[in-house]
Parts: structure tokens; C-alpha cells; sequence
């Protein structure tokens, strides 16, 4: 899959590998936990699944890093709230922005 990082948070992000961190453990230089393959998105939330378990993370809570390739050094960063929204709806924002330029 090649995404460009620049447009990652109007893209679908199902099929990603994915590692979170919550935003309230920020201060405390907490490491980003393994969550593993997200298989569903909402509005809200990411649904991930890891050894056959699934999970399901709040988007706003977290602090998200995407796998973009399958090597672990082309990761991307991105904080939960700028990929709150329906993930249709991303896409959508996206082309406004252009027409307004």
C-alpha cells in the first residue's frame, strides 16, 4: 500500500498496522503499545485486532502510529482528534480544501 504521509488522515485506514499510546500518559514518556491490524473504523473509534483478539480504541483518547510499509521505519505519528469524523466524510474535507485554495 503506498500512502502518501501527507494525506494518511483523509485516507481509510483499514488494513494499517497500528500502535497506540492514550494522550494522558504523554507527560509520563510512556511507549506506544502494539494494538495490531485495524480491521474496522467509525466515527469514533478504531477497531483493531491482535492474536484473534479484537479491541476497539476512542480515537480522541489516543495518540496513533501507522505502519505505512512493511518495514517498522516508515511510521507515521498522528493525534486521535484529526481523525475523528467518518472516514467518507475525510475524503470529502479534503477536496474543500483544495477548491478553496
Amino acid at each position: 500500500m503506498n500512502i502518501n504521509p501527507k494525506y494518511l488522515i483523509y485516507h481509510d485506514l483499514i488494513g494499517l498496522y497500528a500502535y497506540a499510546k492514550l494522550i494522558s500518559t504523554q507527560k509520563k514518556k510512556m511507549n506506544f503499545s502494539e494494538i495490531g491490524m485495524v480491521i474496522d473504523e467509525s466515527k469514533n473509534m478504531l477497531i483493531t485486532e491482535k492474536n484473534n483478539t479484537i479491541k476497539k480504541y476512542i480515537k480522541k483518547d489516543y495518540i496513533f502510529r501507522f505502519q505505512l510499509s512493511n518495514e517498522n521505519d516508515n511510521m507515521l505519528e498522528v493525534l486521535g482528534t484529526k481523525i475523528v469524523g467518518r472516514p467518507e466524510n475525510r475524503l470529502r474535507n479534503l477536496r474543500k480544501k483544495r477548491w478553496r485554495k
